[in-house]
Protein backbone atom coordinates (compact mmCIF):
# COMPACT_ATOMS: atom_id res chain seq x y z
CA UNK A 1 0.00 0.00 0.00
CA UNK A 2 1.23 3.65 -0.43
CA UNK A 3 2.12 5.70 2.01
CA UNK A 4 0.62 8.58 0.60
CA UNK A 5 -2.75 6.35 0.62
CA UNK A 6 -5.28 8.07 2.88
CA UNK A 7 -7.56 5.72 4.68
CA UNK A 8 -11.12 5.69 7.07
CA UNK A 9 -11.83 3.76 9.68
CA UNK A 10 -14.94 2.83 10.75
CA UNK A 11 -15.55 1.15 14.48
CA UNK A 12 -19.27 -0.77 14.85
CA UNK A 13 -19.73 -0.92 18.47
CA UNK A 14 -22.29 -3.87 19.32
CA UNK A 15 -23.48 -5.67 22.79
CA UNK A 16 -20.77 -8.38 22.59
CA UNK A 17 -18.15 -7.14 19.88
CA UNK A 18 -16.61 -4.35 18.09
CA UNK A 19 -16.30 -4.47 14.33
CA UNK A 20 -13.65 -2.43 12.77
CA UNK A 21 -13.07 -1.66 8.95
CA UNK A 22 -9.85 -0.35 7.12
CA UNK A 23 -11.60 2.05 4.22
CA UNK A 24 -9.31 3.04 1.33
CA UNK A 25 -10.87 7.12 1.14
CA UNK A 26 -10.56 7.71 -2.84
CA UNK A 27 -12.23 4.17 -4.12
CA UNK A 28 -13.95 4.76 -0.87
CA UNK A 29 -13.53 0.40 -0.61
CA UNK A 30 -13.42 -1.36 2.17
CA UNK A 31 -9.68 -2.72 2.56
CA UNK A 32 -9.43 -5.02 5.39
CA UNK A 33 -11.95 -6.07 8.50
CA UNK A 34 -11.89 -7.34 11.74
CA UNK A 35 -13.79 -8.10 15.11
CA UNK A 36 -12.90 -7.69 18.58
CA UNK A 37 -14.38 -9.08 21.76
CA UNK A 38 -16.16 -6.92 23.92
CA UNK A 39 -15.62 -9.44 27.25
CA UNK A 40 -16.90 -7.37 29.39
CA UNK A 41 -18.69 -3.88 28.63
CA UNK A 42 -18.50 -2.06 32.16
CA UNK A 43 -14.98 -1.82 31.83
CA UNK A 44 -13.34 1.69 31.89
CA UNK A 45 -13.98 3.83 28.78
CA UNK A 46 -10.52 4.09 28.83
CA UNK A 47 -9.58 0.80 28.56
CA UNK A 48 -12.15 -0.07 26.02
CA UNK A 49 -10.86 1.76 23.58
CA UNK A 50 -7.22 1.25 24.53
CA UNK A 51 -8.23 -2.48 23.13
CA UNK A 52 -9.94 -1.20 19.75
CA UNK A 53 -7.02 1.03 19.26
CA UNK A 54 -4.69 -1.40 19.27
CA UNK A 55 -7.02 -3.87 16.71
CA UNK A 56 -7.34 -1.05 14.59
CA UNK A 57 -3.38 -0.39 14.24
CA UNK A 58 -3.23 -4.42 13.96
CA UNK A 59 -5.15 -3.92 10.57
CA UNK A 60 -2.85 -0.98 9.85
CA UNK A 61 0.33 -2.57 10.28
CA UNK A 62 -1.01 -5.94 8.28
CA UNK A 63 -1.71 -3.34 5.12
CA UNK A 64 1.74 -1.95 5.71
CA UNK A 65 -0.21 1.59 7.15
CA UNK A 66 0.72 3.91 9.37
CA UNK A 67 -2.08 5.43 12.15
CA UNK A 68 -0.65 8.94 10.21
CA UNK A 69 -2.24 7.84 7.04
CA UNK A 70 -6.16 7.42 9.01
CA UNK A 71 -7.62 11.03 7.79
CA UNK A 72 -11.17 9.76 9.21
CA UNK A 73 -12.68 7.98 11.73
CA UNK A 74 -16.34 7.41 12.67
CA UNK A 75 -17.54 5.14 15.89
CA UNK A 76 -21.16 3.99 15.52
CA UNK A 77 -22.50 2.94 18.86
CA UNK A 78 -25.92 1.61 20.46
CA UNK A 79 -27.02 4.44 22.58
CA UNK A 80 -27.71 8.24 23.19
CA UNK A 81 -25.32 10.85 21.88
CA UNK A 82 -24.18 13.76 23.26
CA UNK A 83 -23.77 16.49 24.26
CA UNK A 84 -27.21 17.81 24.48
CA UNK A 85 -27.85 20.05 21.58
CA UNK A 86 -25.78 18.30 18.90
CA UNK A 87 -27.54 16.75 16.00
CA UNK A 88 -25.05 15.81 13.15
CA UNK A 89 -22.29 13.38 13.83
CA UNK A 90 -19.93 15.56 13.43
CA UNK A 91 -21.01 17.39 16.38
CA UNK A 92 -21.45 14.31 18.93
CA UNK A 93 -18.57 13.86 21.11
CA UNK A 94 -19.61 11.11 23.66
CA UNK A 95 -22.31 8.10 24.05
CA UNK A 96 -24.80 9.51 26.81
CA UNK A 97 -26.12 6.30 27.79
CA UNK A 98 -25.40 2.90 26.08
CA UNK A 99 -27.78 0.30 27.43
CA UNK A 100 -25.52 -2.60 26.57
CA UNK A 101 -21.75 -0.96 27.05
CA UNK A 102 -21.99 0.76 29.72
CA UNK A 103 -18.12 1.61 30.12
CA UNK A 104 -18.01 3.96 27.67
CA UNK A 105 -21.00 6.34 29.03
CA UNK A 106 -19.86 10.26 28.97
CA UNK A 107 -16.30 9.00 27.83
CA UNK A 108 -14.52 11.29 25.93
CA UNK A 109 -14.70 9.33 22.41
CA UNK A 110 -13.11 11.88 20.41
CA UNK A 111 -10.09 12.43 22.44
CA UNK A 112 -8.97 8.97 22.51
CA UNK A 113 -9.21 8.80 18.90
CA UNK A 114 -7.47 12.11 18.36
CA UNK A 115 -4.63 10.33 20.62
CA UNK A 116 -4.09 7.67 18.59
CA UNK A 117 -4.63 8.76 15.21
CA UNK A 118 -3.56 11.86 15.26
CA UNK A 119 -4.95 13.54 11.82
CA UNK A 120 -7.90 11.58 12.12
CA UNK A 121 -11.41 13.88 12.44
CA UNK A 122 -13.84 11.90 14.47
CA UNK A 123 -17.32 11.46 14.00
CA UNK A 124 -20.25 9.12 15.94
CA UNK A 125 -23.41 8.03 15.23
CA UNK A 126 -25.39 5.66 16.35
CA UNK A 127 -24.97 2.08 15.93
CA UNK A 128 -28.09 1.71 14.13
CA UNK A 129 -28.48 4.74 12.30
CA UNK A 130 -24.97 3.80 10.58
CA UNK A 131 -26.64 0.59 9.29
CA UNK A 132 -28.66 3.16 7.70
CA UNK A 133 -26.56 5.02 5.88
CA UNK A 134 -24.66 2.04 4.71
CA UNK A 135 -28.30 0.80 3.02
CA UNK A 136 -28.51 4.84 1.74
CA UNK A 137 -25.14 5.17 0.09
CA UNK A 138 -24.86 1.32 -0.85
CA UNK A 139 -28.16 -0.71 -0.56
CA UNK A 140 -31.73 -0.01 -0.18
CA UNK A 141 -31.38 3.86 -0.58
CA UNK A 142 -30.00 3.98 -4.09
CA UNK A 143 -32.63 1.89 -5.80
CA UNK A 144 -35.34 4.02 -8.03
CA UNK A 145 -38.39 5.46 -6.79
CA UNK A 146 -36.84 5.35 -2.79
CA UNK A 147 -37.21 7.81 -0.51
CA UNK A 148 -38.16 7.24 2.53
CA UNK A 149 -36.09 4.68 4.16
CA UNK A 150 -36.50 2.73 7.61
CA UNK A 151 -34.60 0.12 8.77
CA UNK A 152 -34.19 -2.04 12.17
CA UNK A 153 -31.20 -3.64 13.57
CA UNK A 154 -32.25 -7.09 15.11
CA UNK A 155 -30.02 -8.00 17.39
CA UNK A 156 -28.71 -7.76 21.14
CA UNK A 157 -31.56 -5.17 21.03
CA UNK A 158 -33.50 -3.47 18.89
CA UNK A 159 -31.91 -0.28 16.93
CA UNK A 160 -34.48 1.93 14.41
CA UNK A 161 -33.60 4.69 12.08
CA UNK A 162 -35.40 6.92 9.29
CA UNK A 163 -34.04 8.44 6.26
CA UNK A 164 -36.19 11.08 4.46
CA UNK A 165 -34.68 11.95 1.00
CA UNK A 166 -31.47 11.52 1.66
CA UNK A 167 -31.78 13.66 6.01
CA UNK A 168 -31.39 11.52 9.13
CA UNK A 169 -34.31 11.71 11.51
CA UNK A 170 -33.06 12.26 15.12
CA UNK A 171 -34.05 10.47 17.47
CA UNK A 172 -36.10 8.34 15.50
CA UNK A 173 -35.82 5.56 18.71
CA UNK A 174 -37.81 3.01 17.23
CA UNK A 175 -36.78 0.53 19.46
CA UNK A 176 -38.19 2.53 22.64
CA UNK A 177 -41.65 2.59 20.97
CA UNK A 178 -44.36 0.97 22.87
CA UNK A 179 -46.04 -2.29 20.83
CA UNK A 180 -47.62 -3.83 24.64
CA UNK A 181 -50.43 -1.88 26.64
CA UNK A 182 -50.85 -5.02 28.39
CA UNK A 183 -50.49 -4.82 32.39
CA UNK A 184 -47.92 -7.38 32.47
CA UNK A 185 -45.84 -6.17 29.60
CA UNK A 186 -42.16 -6.93 29.84
CA UNK A 187 -39.60 -4.14 30.45
CA UNK A 188 -37.32 -3.97 27.54
CA UNK A 189 -33.18 -2.91 28.57
CA UNK A 190 -33.77 0.56 28.84
CA UNK A 191 -36.66 0.13 31.17
CA UNK A 192 -39.42 1.01 28.94
CA UNK A 193 -42.55 -1.66 29.53
CA UNK A 194 -44.19 -3.18 26.44
CA UNK A 195 -41.38 -1.51 24.02
CA UNK A 196 -40.37 -2.88 20.89
CA UNK A 197 -36.85 -3.97 22.14
CA UNK A 198 -38.68 -6.21 24.37
CA UNK A 199 -40.31 -8.91 21.94
CA UNK A 200 -37.59 -7.92 18.73
CA UNK A 201 -34.42 -8.54 20.44
CA UNK A 202 -32.13 -11.54 21.75
CA UNK A 203 -33.31 -10.72 25.03
CA UNK A 204 -37.06 -10.90 23.79
CA UNK A 205 -36.85 -14.04 21.86
CA UNK A 206 -34.87 -16.21 24.92
CA UNK A 207 -37.90 -14.96 27.22
CA UNK A 208 -40.41 -16.14 24.54
CA UNK A 209 -38.73 -19.28 24.46
CA UNK A 210 -39.78 -20.14 27.83
CA UNK A 211 -42.33 -18.86 28.11
CA UNK A 212 -43.49 -21.33 25.01
CA UNK A 213 -41.90 -24.18 26.47
CA UNK A 214 -44.57 -24.33 29.46
CA UNK A 215 -46.83 -24.33 26.69
CA UNK A 216 -44.85 -27.00 24.96
CA UNK A 217 -43.26 -29.38 26.93
CA UNK A 218 -42.39 -31.81 24.76
CA UNK A 219 -40.83 -29.10 21.87
CA UNK A 220 -36.95 -28.82 21.06
CA UNK A 221 -37.01 -25.76 23.32
CA UNK A 222 -36.60 -27.90 26.15
CA UNK A 223 -32.87 -29.30 25.12
CA UNK A 224 -32.42 -25.53 23.47
CA UNK A 225 -33.13 -24.31 26.71
CA UNK A 226 -30.72 -26.42 28.43
CA UNK A 227 -27.83 -25.56 26.51
CA UNK A 228 -24.91 -23.22 27.43
CA UNK A 229 -26.31 -20.05 25.90
CA UNK A 230 -29.62 -21.37 27.36
CA UNK A 231 -32.92 -20.36 24.49
CA UNK A 232 -30.28 -18.86 21.75
CA UNK A 233 -32.20 -17.73 19.24
CA UNK A 234 -29.63 -19.48 16.33
CA UNK A 235 -31.06 -23.20 17.29
CA UNK A 236 -34.77 -21.84 17.70
CA UNK A 237 -34.92 -20.64 14.58
CA UNK A 238 -33.05 -23.61 13.04
CA UNK A 239 -35.61 -26.02 14.93
CA UNK A 240 -38.44 -23.90 13.36
CA UNK A 241 -37.33 -24.58 10.06
CA UNK A 242 -37.10 -28.13 10.85
CA UNK A 243 -40.83 -28.28 11.90
CA UNK A 244 -40.94 -27.83 16.17
CA UNK A 245 -44.14 -26.11 16.42
CA UNK A 246 -43.55 -24.11 19.68
CA UNK A 247 -39.95 -22.65 17.86
CA UNK A 248 -42.28 -21.76 14.72
CA UNK A 249 -44.64 -19.99 16.41
CA UNK A 250 -41.54 -18.11 19.07
CA UNK A 251 -40.35 -16.39 15.58
CA UNK A 252 -43.96 -15.89 14.53
CA UNK A 253 -45.12 -13.93 17.83
CA UNK A 254 -41.64 -11.62 17.10
CA UNK A 255 -42.90 -10.80 14.05
CA UNK A 256 -46.43 -9.59 15.28
CA UNK A 257 -44.58 -7.51 17.56
CA UNK A 258 -42.42 -6.24 14.76
CA UNK A 259 -45.79 -5.95 12.55
CA UNK A 260 -46.82 -3.84 15.38
CA UNK A 261 -43.83 -1.56 15.46
CA UNK A 262 -44.17 -0.96 11.55
CA UNK A 263 -47.74 0.13 11.64
CA UNK A 264 -46.80 2.66 14.34
CA UNK A 265 -44.23 3.94 11.73
CA UNK A 266 -46.37 3.70 8.62
CA UNK A 267 -48.44 6.53 10.13
CA UNK A 268 -44.86 8.56 10.77
CA UNK A 269 -43.23 8.27 7.20
CA UNK A 270 -45.22 5.90 5.27
CA UNK A 271 -42.27 3.92 3.60
CA UNK A 272 -41.05 2.89 0.66
CA UNK A 273 -38.59 0.15 1.81
CA UNK A 274 -38.15 -1.10 5.51
CA UNK A 275 -34.86 -3.07 5.92
CA UNK A 276 -33.88 -5.27 8.37
CA UNK A 277 -30.47 -6.20 9.70
CA UNK A 278 -28.50 -7.82 12.71
CA UNK A 279 -28.05 -11.45 13.02
CA UNK A 280 -31.85 -12.32 13.67
CA UNK A 281 -32.91 -10.67 10.69
CA UNK A 282 -30.96 -13.65 8.74
CA UNK A 283 -34.71 -15.75 9.67
CA UNK A 284 -36.71 -12.65 8.78
CA UNK A 285 -38.63 -14.95 6.82
CA UNK A 286 -39.43 -16.88 9.91
CA UNK A 287 -40.69 -13.93 11.10
CA UNK A 288 -43.17 -12.75 8.17
CA UNK A 289 -46.03 -14.49 8.74
CA UNK A 290 -46.41 -12.76 12.47
CA UNK A 291 -45.66 -9.53 10.28
CA UNK A 292 -48.15 -9.79 7.81
CA UNK A 293 -50.72 -10.57 10.53
CA UNK A 294 -49.66 -7.23 12.31
CA UNK A 295 -50.34 -5.89 9.30
CA UNK A 296 -53.91 -6.77 7.43
CA UNK A 297 -56.64 -4.64 7.44
CA UNK A 298 -55.26 -1.06 8.14
CA UNK A 299 -57.51 0.78 7.08
CA UNK A 300 -55.80 4.05 7.37
CA UNK A 301 -52.42 2.93 5.38
CA UNK A 302 -53.58 -0.30 4.02
CA UNK A 303 -50.59 -0.33 0.91
CA UNK A 304 -47.43 -2.06 3.00
CA UNK A 305 -44.04 -0.91 2.31
CA UNK A 306 -41.26 -3.61 0.98
CA UNK A 307 -39.89 -5.65 3.97
CA UNK A 308 -36.47 -7.22 3.36
CA UNK A 309 -33.43 -8.29 4.99
CA UNK A 310 -30.38 -6.12 4.00
CA UNK A 311 -28.07 -7.05 0.94
CA UNK A 312 -25.52 -6.01 2.82
CA UNK A 313 -24.61 -8.65 4.83
CA UNK A 314 -25.44 -8.68 8.85
CA UNK A 315 -21.65 -8.72 9.64
CA UNK A 316 -20.53 -5.13 7.94
CA UNK A 317 -23.39 -3.23 7.38
CA UNK A 318 -22.20 -1.23 10.68
CA UNK A 319 -18.71 -0.64 10.02
CA UNK A 320 -19.92 -0.49 6.20
CA UNK A 321 -22.04 2.78 7.13
CA UNK A 322 -19.56 4.09 9.40
CA UNK A 323 -16.99 3.75 7.18
CA UNK A 324 -19.21 5.79 4.44
CA UNK A 325 -20.04 8.30 7.13
CA UNK A 326 -16.09 9.01 7.85
CA UNK A 327 -15.24 9.12 4.55
CA UNK A 328 -18.02 11.62 3.25
CA UNK A 329 -17.76 13.73 6.01
CA UNK A 330 -13.90 13.74 5.40
CA UNK A 331 -14.52 14.91 1.93
CA UNK A 332 -17.53 17.66 2.76
CA UNK A 333 -14.54 18.97 4.96
CA UNK A 334 -11.50 18.71 2.57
Amino acid sequence: MSKNQQVALGLDLGGTTCKLGIFDVASQKLVDHTTSPIKDGSRPGEDLFEQFCNAAEGMLRGQGMTPDQVVSTCVASAGILGPEGAKEPGQFEQVVNSPNIRGINKFNIKGAIKGRFPNSLTFIENDAKAHGWAEWFYGAGTEVGVHSLVGFTLGTGLGGYMILDGHMVRPAELGHIRVETSDDAPHSPAGEKGAAEAFVSKAGIRRMGGDFLQQYPESRLKEIGESPAGFDPLPIARAAEEGDEACRLVYEQVGIYLGRLIRVVKRVCSPDVIVCSGNIANDLHLMMPGVQEALNDDPLFPKNPIIKKTALGPDKAGIIGAGALAIHGFKRKA
